[in-house]
C-alpha cells in the first residue's frame, strides 16, 4: 500500500517524538474516522489531566506562598 509521501516526509523527519511515530504507523490500517474519534477521546483525557496539573501547581504554590509570622 502506498501512503501519502508527507507522512514518510515527517516519520523520517525525526521532529515528533517515538511514540508519534508509532502511532501514525498503526493507525494506518485502521479505519481513519475511528482513529479520528479516538484521537479526541485521548484529546479530552489530556486537557483534564493538564486541567488538573494546573491546579495542583496552584494549589501547592499557594501553600508555600503563606506568611511566615517573625517573632
Amino acid at each position: 500500500m502506498n501512503y501519502p509521501t508527507i507522512e514518510d516526509k515527517i516519520l523520517d523527519d525525526g521532529r515528533i517524538s517515538e511514540w508519534l511515530a508509532k502511532q501514525i504507523q498503526e493507525t494506518r490500517d485502521l479505519d481513519l474516522s475511528q482513529a479520528v474519534e479516538d484521537v479526541r477521546k485521548l484529546s479530552v483525557i489530556l486537557d483534564k489531566r493538564v486541567d488538573r496539573a494546573i491546579k495542583e501547581r496552584k494549589t501547592f504554590k499557594t501553600q508555600v506562598d503563606l506568611k511566615v509570622i517573625d517573632f
